[in-house]
């Protein structure tokens, strides 16, 4: 769902098949250069080290995008929008925004976000 700040050049589902790919490649790019899987004891790595190794690489790539979409929330406030918005283009409802952040907007002046936010465990 757009909204109306933008329109879309491809479809949602092209979009998503574009964001899996490339995420896709990110993992399996940045694994090696920053995780090691262990070695059972016969000294190989197995299939299971390998795909648990991938799954804790993409708990941080999931912490990474809650803080950048956090701060793409920010600017957009920053920038006049509302829990409105940030609803919509998230697809879902204003409360729904709300209840994400809850102190992202604290009154109608849309005043600065605290810089600082929380980070995801």
């Amino acid at each position: 769902m757009p909204g109306k700040h933008f329109s879309l050049r491809a479809t949602e589902d092209e979009i998503a098949e574009l964001t899996l790919d490339a995420l896709d490649h990110l993992v399996r790019r940045l694994t090696p250069r920053a995780l090691d899987p262990r070695p059972a004891d016969d000294g190989h790595v197995t299939a299971q080290a390998r795909a648990l190794t991938r799954l804790y690489m993409m708990l941080q790539l999931r912490s990474a995008l809650d803080r950048l979409e956090y701060e793409a929330a920010q600017e957009a406030v920053a920038a006049g929008a509302g829990y409105p918005q940030l609803g919509r283009v998230l697809n879902i409802t204003r409360q729904g925004a709300r209840h994400r952040w809850p102190d992202l907007i604290t009154h109608p002046s849309h005043t600065s976000p605290d810089p600082n936010p929380p980070r995801s465990p």
